[in-house]
């Protein structure tokens, strides 16, 4: 009888509170929508869809001190793929706030004494959404059959990647000094090993920051991924159970793209490059691939409004023993950005993202709207700046973004207390692209360097530049002198976002200021941040960008907006390291101390190695300005429902840490 009355309840919850929209508290271990599943004989019980005890991850310090309600639906802006991405997020190990890492999927680790063996010990028992067991087979098989397909044994570099990229922060120097990737094995269900040619003090910092790409359900992609079975693999190693190859057949790229869209009709990619990059990628856009996060995509990415439901096989619980997460969906919503303010008002969305330019509006109307406004700590070293592509396809141009009078002129005709006051509603700082005072990383003076409105000394410095003419034309814009455009004004284009409002109207703020220095400044192309990075990869499409909230959380573990590493920053260009047809950058110039830089970042051995590379590549920026910063502040703002509960103020957002996921979203609940 007792059972009965309790499944009525759980059942009369679920029923009222799809039907009021509210949120029944429920004192069981599982939410109620999976309780029924269970009763329903639908679902294993929760002890079977957990970790063994002694494994499940107990969630201490982010457990509320209320006791949380079960169930409801978060609603929230669709900001991309990098924004719902990183919400649900689970790594291997997990970054924190000071640099360390804690462990996460991984329950722990140990060290070989010469620092080049990490053995990496899983959770005995933990599933993957669709109920399959989670082991290191899953793990080495991804790294050695989808991060990693083909390595140039000569130079060391992967040439061929079923992802689409590999990130050389998995690299060490041999004994010649040549870089190689890391050798993956497996040992048994519930470890794997990594071994190193050198010690490599923050890998498993790299990991925690690249952790996405770690693990794959094996037995779900070994008929999608592109594999020639016949062939030796790339490891030298021949027992392919230790590689994770054991039992993997053939696929040639046209069985992969059929074997795929056999699947599901969402996985209809026209080669297998495109079918690597987003399903062994990106692969959290996509329903239907199980993975192992508190919430899993139910809805096509063509979808007005994704929907993310709950994960019945979640290996976490909190303190109390209860399952994570308390809400059973989360929902993001496209629209246009104009709109986001007024949803929020009117209660039509839980949670909005947002910078200072739209504080007051937010600010003023949280009382009738039902929400708080919270801060967050960004640390970036500027919220708004811009850049030119040092490794540009055309010649002139190149030679013109290389000159440092160039950039020091730019930086000095922009009148950043008037972009503050017209973008910003004045909360912002002016201030150059540097890390902050207050950091390890900063340099006395670098916030203020050429920041100071000067038009006159701007003018100055582009007449002593070579190549370009004292003169104007009958338009206003001075010309190049010589070669291919010769006679030609001088005309930027500064690549925009379509999903950053303000960037068109920085531009043309840019056109205004550039225009007494002779410089035409013109708007182009204006994407989404995913189709604008894409560019950045190919290296040599654009010639400017605008760019917000740019700079590194720390240059030492994640250097890529501002090294010579990846190619998602504008202002190295080809020079990244990454690019498949990469340019040398001439003998004893700025660009080659970047370059090499970088290259003793990514070859250290030695922590104090390792915090030497990285305060050159600071240093490299305070002297050559590669990136000219117009406003900063290390702050951005949350509008947060106040029947959203568990949510944590200030604190820091960044990509390194997953933004929104560093507040532990699957400890938040409902209560209205």
């Amino acid at each position: 009888m007792y059972k009965r009355f309790a499944l009525l309840f759980l059942t009369l919850c679920m029923v009222m509170s799809v039907m009021a929209g509210a949120v029944c508290a429920d004192t069981g271990k599982e939410a109620p929508m999976l309780a029924e599943q269970v009763a329903a004989g639908t679902l294993p019980p929760l002890e079977d869809r957990l970790p063994v005890e002694a494994d499940v991850y107990v969630e201490t310090e982010y457990t509320p001190e209320e006791t949380p309600s079960y169930g409801g639906t978060i609603r929230t802006n669709n900001g991309g793929m990098w924004y719902f991405g990183p919400n649900a997020e689970e790594p291997l190990f997990r970054l924190l706030d000071d640099g360390t890492v804690e462990q996460n999927v991984a329950k722990s680790y140990d060290l070989s004494d010469d620092g080049l063996v990490y053995t990496i010990h899983l959770r005995e028992g933990m599933k993957w959404s669709d109920g399959t067991p989670f082991t290191a087979t899953d793990c080495v098989y991804y790294y050695n059959y989808v991060l990693v397909t083909d390595v140039d044994n000569e130079t060391g570099k992967v040439t061929k990647s079923n992802a689409g990229r590999y990130y050389n922060w998995y690299m060490t120097a041999d004994e010649n000094g040549v870089m190689r990737p890391a050798q993956v094995r497996y040992v048994d269900d519930q470890t794997f090993t990594i071994t190193l040619y050198s010690p490599k003090p923050t890998l498993l910092q790299a990991i925690a920051i690249d952790n996405k790409w770690m693990f794959c359900p094996k037995e779900w992609y070994k008929d999608i991924m592109v594999n020639d079975a016949s062939a030796a693999h790339w490891s030298g190693e021949s027992d392919l159970k230790l590689i994770g190859g054991e039992g993997l057949p053939t696929i040639t790229e046209e069985q992969a793209l059929a074997n795929a869209l056999a699947k599901s009709e969402l996985y209809n990619f026209e080669n297998a490059a495109k079918l690597g990059d987003q399903l062994g990628y990106r692969y959290w856009q996509y329903a239907g691939r199980p993975t192992l996060r508190p919430w899993n995509i139910v809805s096509p990415l063509t979808d007005q409004t994704l929907v993310f439901v709950r994960n019945p096989y979640y290996w976490k619980v909190d303190a109390e023993g209860r399952q994570l997460p308390y809400i059973d969906t989360f929902e993001y919503v496209s629209m246009d950005a104009s709109l986001y303010a007024q949803e929020k008002i009117a209660g039509n969305l839980d949670l909005v993202r947002f910078d200072a330019a739209d504080f007051p509006i937010y600010k003023s109307s949280e009382a009738i709207g039902n929400y708080t406004v919270y801060t967050d700590i960004i640390p970036s070293w500027a919220n708004v700046s811009f850049e030119f592509n040092q490794g540009y396809k055309d010649p002139q141009y190149r030679e013109l973004f290389a000159n440092l009078d160039f950039r020091h002129a730019v930086s000095i005709a922009v009148d950043r207390e008037e972009v503050n006051e017209i973008l910003y509603n004045g909360m912002m700082t002016p201030a150059q692209f540097a890390p902050a005072a207050g950091t390890a990383e900063y340099i006395e003076g670098g916030p203020e360097k050429w920041i100071e409105l000067n038009v006159d000394e701007a003018n100055a410095l582009l007449d002593g530049i070579e190549g370009i003419s004292t003169e104007r034309n009958s338009d206003g814009y001075r010309t190049f002198v010589g070669g291919e455009h010769d006679g030609q004004a001088i005309t930027i284009e500064f690549e925009t976002r379509a999903d950053a409002p303000n960037d068109a109207q920085l531009v043309a703020l840019l056109a205004k200021y550039f225009k007494p220095l002779g410089l035409q400044i013109v708007e182009s192309n204006n994407t989404d941040n995913n189709a604008r990075n894409e560019k950045y990869y190919a290296g040599d499409v654009y010639m400017a960008a605008v760019n917000s909230s740019s700079g590194s959380f720390n240059v030492m573990l994640r250097p890529d907006a501002v090294a010579a590493n990846r190619n998602n920053c504008a202002f190295i260009g080809k020079y990244g390291l990454e690019h498949a047809d990469a340019m040398t950058p001439e003998p004893g110039s700025a660009m080659e101390e970047m370059v090499n830089a970088t290259k003793a970042l990514i070859s250290a051995s030695k922590l104090e190695d390792m915090q030497a590379a990285a305060a050159r590549i600071v240093k490299s920026h305070y002297d050559n300005t590669w990136v000219i910063g117009i406003l900063a502040s290390n702050k951005t703002f949350d509008a947060v429902a106040n029947r959203v509960h568990n949510y944590r103020d200030g604190f820091v957002s960044c990509d390194e840490l997953r933004f929104l996921g560093n507040t532990r979203p699957y400890t938040w609940f409902i209560q209205d």
